[in-house]
């Protein structure tokens, strides 16, 4: 389920569309895929906290070069704050990362576009489109985030810290529609979320995004045909 994907990569899946276009800011985006990679490494207890600063821990190859790279710069470098890191990583560059590593899963394809449609769209979107290959594990993270919130089920680790991260970087509402904030607080607050994981969170918090006024509309259960639009309860 969802241990299918990386934080970064349940976050970035939830936050873009076919076309590469963003469904939220490019600060909110690269902060939330920043404190992602950081989340995922101390979710697996690759990385703690010692107050401000990152220590590596022994990390057996988690399979994702995003995690793997950054793990080994973290243990190849000076200790740094958790803010330090989070604004090294966050770069835009991060998001084609991530994104070759769904491809390389299968999660998404790879499609160059017409000669025609890329120029009439040369200045909207990317040359390359990613539609779905394998959209089982986006769905099944997003029924699960939208169980945890509504109390139908209990969260786990990774679904806790996804919540985390959605209210850290402030698109929980905007994805998930109006949410009860003092279930959140508890879930992030809880057994689901380590210490190192929930430090992490604080310094995602550090430097809010400014509010956009282009957000979409939340999600809402029903049918749709946009690949990111999934239902928010299991079928």
């Amino acid at each position: 389920m969802a241990d299918l994907l990386t934080i970064p990569q349940a976050f970035f899946l939830l936050h873009t569309d076919d076309d590469g276009r963003r469904r939220t800011t490019a600060k909110r985006l690269d902060l939330g895929l920043a404190g992602g990679v950081l989340a995922d490494l101390a979710l697996r207890g690759a990385i703690d906290l010692d107050r401000n600063r990152v220590l590596a821990g022994p990390l057996v190859g988690s399979g994702d070069p995003v995690l793997d790279i950054t793990h080994a710069r973290i243990a190849g470098s000076p200790v740094r704050s958790a803010s330090w890191w989070i604004r090294q990583v966050g770069r835009p560059e991060l998001r084609a990362e991530v994104t070759a590593g769904l491809v390389a899963r299968g999660t998404l394809a790879s499609e160059q576009r017409p000669a025609l449609a890329l120029a009439l769209a040369l200045a909207l979107a990317p040359a390359t489109r990613h539609p779905d290959r394998d959209r089982r594990p986006l769905d099944e993270v997003q029924a699960a985030i939208a169980d945890s919130l509504a109390g139908r089920t209990p969260a786990s680790p990774f679904v806790a810290t996804m919540i985390g991260l959605h209210d850290a970087v402030g698109t929980l509402r905007s994805r998930f529609g109006p949410v009860d904030q003092r279930h959140v607080r508890d879930l992030v607050a809880g057994d689901q979320v380590s210490p190192a994981v929930r430090r992490v969170l604080s310094h995602v918090r550090t430097d809010p995004p400014p509010p956009s006024s282009t957000q979409r509309p939340p999600f809402c259960p029903g049918p749709s045909t946009d690949r990111r639009s999934v239902p928010l309860g299991r079928a």
